[in-house]
């Protein structure tokens, strides 16, 4: 999640709107972190597997302040594309905000953005729980190129 080797700055708009913009940076998948259809809750139990992730995004905004994360939140393709939509954006506040309170990392830090059934994970109209998860990735890169050359 360190290097993204990018040469060229992008907004922030950009890099939520545009997937292959988004892709430069690479992704963190929260593997342990699954959810049931229709829901967007996280366990206490889930929440300390995010212990690794949690201490990494602490140390990268202990050496850098300015440290962004995109925490992603998706659907499967179950039910109504605007339900998945907003489902998605809850599914990232949660785990956003268990990083916060289990593992002190800042809100200012993290941007939150929900793709629905947009980015499936496995191409399939059925219920999926892989397809029902977060990805976490740093775009710092991505936003600061342009300041460094």
């Amino acid at each position: 999640m360190r290097d993204s080797g990018v040469r060229r700055a992008f907004s922030l708009n950009q890099i939520r709107q545009i997937d292959r913009v988004r892709y430069l940076a690479p992704a963190a998948q929260v593997e342990n972190i699954t959810f049931d259809t229709g829901s967007a809750a996280i366990s206490p139990e889930q929440a300390r597997n995010l212990l690794a992730l949690g201490e990494l995004m602490t140390s990268m905004i202990a050496d850098n302040p300015n440290e962004v994360f995109l925490i992603e939140g998706h659907t499967d393709a179950v039910g109504d594309r605007v339900m998945n939509l907003t489902l998605s954006d809850r599914r990232a506040e949660s785990v956003a905000r268990a990083l916060t309170e289990y593992f002190g990392v800042s809100p200012a830090n993290m941007v939150l953005q929900g793709y629905g059934e947009g980015d499936l994970r496995v191409a399939t109209q059925e219920a999926e729980r892989r397809n029902r998860r977060v990805v976490v990735r740093r775009i710092t890169p991505l936003l600061q190129v342009a300041s460094n050359g």
